[in-house]
């Protein structure tokens, strides 16, 4: 027998070759391609550069004019006398003879036996000024005549008190400057045959002598104010005049005058007589209270005097 080993059917099982682990490899930011943008249309730029221009073409308008307004400075003035047009109003026209009263030039301060209730009582003789109750200068029945607010001192805001602007010959309710005779609260009355003109309050009435020495100005109350003339020789002075006129004056109580025009003279302690002496003649202004003790028109008769102008 042989000894020969006989094959074996069995089969052998494959070796597997050892599992291995897969790998993925990211590609890096920087090498993959960019999302392309979305262009902004042409048109779009136009029209927002356009509008940026306007806004700031506006900002600058309006900084440069906020930059120039003038800042308002409150303080004390002497504006320009307003030229007024001028009314003649002829020495013929004159047809009434006012009654003149027998205290005028020099006055003594005039009592009345009866006080208005409103009024303050005060001792016979003596002057006080009418009711001012916002302080501007101007007291209640002056208010009324310049159409101002009795309760602002400063009608229409404009840094002056009311009382300094018709002083000045100005409207006071008026915010731009407007004279007083523009605005038609006061006007011009011209003495063609004295040769002078002067102003005086719309709602007032006048009266004068036949031959116009005389001219009174009215108000609804007993108060007026007047212009005479009275003839001098031109050599003498305004003091030896009135000395001689007024003999049993004291010439020591006047004080010397000066008016907006430039006029000069001479005016009372109580300032209700007021006298200017040019070339041959003196005119005289006189406030006459009419019987009573409260000067109402301290403002009003101021304003009438700076308007005075002598031919």
């Amino acid at each position: 027998m042989s000894n020969e080993s006989k094959p074996t059917n069995k089969k052998e099982t494959p070796k597997m070759p050892p599992a291995t682990t897969a790998k993925f490899t990211v590609m890096p930011q920087e090498f993959r391609k960019a999302t392309p943008r979305k262009k902004i249309p042409k048109k779009f730029l136009i029209f927002g550069g356009a509008g940026a221009g306007v806004l700031i073409l506006i900002i600058v308008a309006v900084m440069f004019v906020i930059s120039g307004q003038p800042k308002q400075i409150v303080q004390e003035i002497t504006p320009t006398v307003p030229t007024a047009p001028v009314a003649t109003i002829p020495a013929e026209s004159a047809t009434t003879t006012p009654e003149i009263p027998s205290s005028l030039f020099p006055t003594t301060p005039a009592t009345t036996e009866e006080e208005t209730p409103t009024q303050p009582i005060v001792a016979p003789g003596e002057l006080v000024q009418g009711t001012d109750y916002d302080a501007d200068g101007l007291t209640e029945k002056e208010e009324a005549i310049f159409q101002t607010d009795s309760k602002r001192p400063d009608t229409d805001a404009d840094g002056f008190l009311d009382g300094n602007e018709v002083f000045h010959l100005y409207n006071p309710s008026a915010i731009a400057p407007v004279g007083l005779i523009e605005s038609g609260i006061a006007k011009l009355y011209r003495n063609a045959g004295e040769g002078y003109s002067i102003f005086y309050p719309a709602l007032w009435a006048t009266s004068s002598t036949s031959d116009a020495s005389t001219i009174s100005f009215l108000s609804d109350d007993k108060e007026s104010i007047n212009i005479v003339i009275k003839e001098a020789s031109a050599g003498i002075t305004l003091r030896s005049w009135y000395i001689s006129e007024y003999p049993d004056a004291d010439i020591n109580s006047m004080q010397s005058y000066t008016s907006k025009q430039g006029y000069q003279g001479l005016q009372d302690s109580n300032r209700l007589n007021t006298y200017i002496k040019q070339d041959k003649k003196v005119f005289i202004v006189n406030y006459d209270l009419g019987g009573i003790t409260t000067i109402w028109y301290r403002r009003l008769y101021d304003m009438m005097l700076n308007s005075l102008e002598i031919e």
